[in-house]
């Protein structure tokens, strides 16, 4: 079947950033197909990215080309998530998965007509959401991802997302969009209107009631209760729990650790909107956290991480 799918969408941010809030959004809307996560982006690029270093190294140069590489990889991707959005009348198909903002440089290559949308969040909150993950799936005795369990692990993805936010959308202020997870809470329809003026999709009111739908990605998202309960799943904005609840499960280290790494980052913090200065004291601590950190936890590169 002949796709009719004429934009691809691409979300992406750290972990529990509100990506699945995005995605649930623009699926809500008629013409946009937005899935489950396909989880697997990341292993294709990085089958991209080994293959043009092997080219490069002129190990495959008599089998291919770069511009075949890319090719093939990009109909790879279409082949494997297009199927669903061809079956009704969508002319935009999003897909989400959190990681997928350490390849948005490849992904933006690979597809030269999509849109990126990038999701940020306070980093107490986001890992205030990650500690509460690992603790659902070690009661279910699961072992949660490395960086739900150590700060300075979760920590050293944030810094390393941050500056991918800001590195992609300076060099593609046309194609990449970043959409603040509290201006989807606190000022949710101007937000939502920008979001879809962005995507260059005529706006739909169906969106506003987004969390009365039915999601393709609620049955995986919600499986064990370990990512999302099947409440948390279809929350409505305006009953997000108050700013004392979204930092219950951080510890005082952890709290302090966070404000002190990124409370001067402007672009994370706007006007100190998050985060908040540390006293001398928290600030002392900190400078003892800060050898171990910067030795065992900071990416130098960025990271790329993806399932085995």
């Amino acid at each position: 079947m002949a796709s009719k799918v004429n934009k691809h969408i691409f979300v992406g941010g750290l972990p529990r950033s509100g990506t699945t809030l995005v995605q649930n959004l623009l699926n809500a809307h008629p013409q946009v197909y937005a899935g489950p996560e396909f989880d697997r982006i990341p292993n294709i690029v990085d089958l991209r990215n080994k293959l043009q270093r092997s080219l490069k190294a002129q190990r495959i140069d008599v089998y291919t080309t770069s511009a075949q590489i890319d090719e093939e990889i990009r109909a790879l991707i279409s082949t494997l998530i297009e199927p669903l959005a061809t079956k009704e009348s969508y002319t935009h198909l999003s897909e989400k998965t959190p990681w997928n903002i350490l390849f948005f440089n490849e992904l933006l290559e690979l597809f030269p007509e999509a849109k990126f949308i990038m999701v940020l969040r306070n980093p107490l909150a986001v890992f205030n959401s990650m500690k509460n993950v690992a603790k659902k799936a070690k009661d279910q005795q699961i072992i949660p991802p490395d960086f739900t369990q150590d700060y300075r692990m979760a920590a050293g993805y944030m810094e390393a997302v941050y500056k991918l936010h800001e590195e992609i959308l300076h060099s593609y202020p046309d194609r990449v969009t970043l959409v603040r997870y509290e201006d989807f809470i606190n000022h949710f329809e101007s937000t939502a209107k920008e979001l879809f003026s962005f995507l260059e999709v005529p706006w739909n009111d169906k969106v506003l009631r987004f969390y009365e739908l039915d999601h393709p990605g609620e049955a995986t998202m919600t499986k064990k209760q370990i990512w999302y309960t099947s409440k948390q799943f279809k929350m409505n904005p305006a009953e997000v729990q108050s700013k004392a609840q979204l930092f219950e499960h951080l510890t005082y280290k952890e709290r302090i650790f966070l404000q002190y790494l990124f409370r001067k980052n402007t672009f994370i913090n706007r006007n100190q909107e998050y985060l908040q200065e540390p006293t001398l004291l928290e600030k002392a601590i900190c400078r003892t956290i800060m050898p171990i950190y910067k030795r065992k936890f900071r990416f130098l590169n960025t990271p790329k991480r993806i399932l085995n």
